[in-house]
C-alpha cells in the first residue's frame, strides 16, 4: 500500500487524514455517478450534481495530496507517469483525476454530452471499486479482506445518496433505502468473516463503534428527512473505523 510513499508496510502508518481520504474518495466516486446518470437522462438537476462531483473530487485530491509524507517533493507523480494496472492505487489516481477532468467538460459544456456522461460514469465506476479493492490485496492485514471489495462501493453509493437526499432530490430516497440496506447486511456478515483473532481485535480497538454505526444506518428506514443524515454518518463512520482498526497486523507477521 505504501510503496508509491517510499515507507515501510509495517505497522500503523495511516492517520486520520486517510481515513478522511477514504471517506471522501467515496463520496466523490458517488457523486460523481449520479452526475454521469443525471446527465446520460438530461435530468434538470444534472449540472448541479456535476458541479458539486467537482468540488468533492478536487477535495479529495487535496487530501490525498496533503496526507502524503512525499507531498512537498512531489514524487507520488509517479503514479501518473507509470503504468500498474495490477495496483488498486494507481487506478485509484487515474479514476479521480480523470473523473474530475471529464466532469470540468461537461459542467462547461465542452464536448457532446451523451459521450462524456459515458466516460464519467466509467471513471466514476472505478474511483468507487478502488478504495476496497486498495485495502483487499493487503494480504498482510488480516482486517481487510474480500468483502470489503464489495462494501466499500456500496457505502460510497449511500454516501452520495445521503447528499442528493439532503438536497432534497426526491428521487434518491428509495436508493438509498436499499443500498443501505445491502450495506448493512454486508457489515453484519464482515466479521463473520474474519479470524477469530481479528474479530476479536475488532471488537477491542472498535467494536462499540461498529455496533453504534450499524444502529446509526438503521435510522435510514425512520423518517425520511432524518434518512440521509443516518446514512452519511453510520457509512463515514463504518469505512474511516475500518481503515484505522484494519492497519493491525495480527501476531507473529
Amino acid at each position: 500500500m505504501t510503496e508509491f510513499y517510499g515507507l515501510p508496510n509495517a505497522g500503523e502508518f495511516w492517520h486520520w487524514t486517510n481515513a478522511l481520504h477514504f471517506v471522501l474518495v467515496g463520496l466523490a466516486g458517488g457523486i460523481a455517478l449520479l452526475a454521469a446518470l443525471l446527465q446520460l437522462r438530461g435530468h434538470e438537476e444534472a449540472r448541479r450534481y456535476t458541479l458539486l462531483a467537482l468540488l468533492v473530487i478536487a477535495l479529495d485530491l487535496f487530501v490525498l495530496w496533503a496526507e502524503s509524507p512525499a507531498r512537498f517533493r512531489f514524487t507520488h507523480i509517479w503514479l501518473f507517469l507509470s503504468f500498474r494496472p495490477p495496483s488498486p492505487i494507481w487506478w485509484g489516481a487515474w479514476g479521480l483525476a480523470l473523473a474530475f477532468l471529464f466532469s470540468g467538460l461537461l459542467y462547461l459544456e465542452k464536448g457532446p454530452r451523451k459521450l462524456l456522461a459515458w466516460i464519467l460514469l466509467l471513471f466514476s465506476l472505478v474511483a468507487l471499486s478502488y478504495p476496497g479493492m486498495a485495502l483487499a490485496v493487503n494480504e498482510n492485514r488480516p482486517l481487510w479482506n474480500a468483502l470489503l471489495a464489495g462494501l466499500f462501493p456500496l457505502t460510497a453509493l449511500v454516501l452520495a445518496l445521503g447528499v442528493a437526499g439532503l438536497l432534497r432530490s426526491g428521487w434518491a430516497f428509495y436508493p438509498l433505502r436499499l443500498l443501505a440496506g445491502a450495506s448493512l447486511l454486508l457489515a453484519l456478515l464482515y466479521p463473520l468473516t474474519l479470524s477469530p483473532e481479528a474479530r476479536e481485535h475488532l471488537w477491542e480497538e472498535g467494536g462499540l463503534l461498529y455496533g453504534l454505526f450499524l444502529l446509526l444506518g438503521l435510522g435510514v428506514f425512520w423518517r425520511e428527512r432524518l434518512a440521509p443524515w443516518a446514512g452519511l454518518l453510520a457509512t463515514a463512520g463504518l469505512r474511516a473505523l475500518l481503515v484505522a482498526v484494519g492497519q493491525w497486523q495480527g501476531f507473529g507477521l
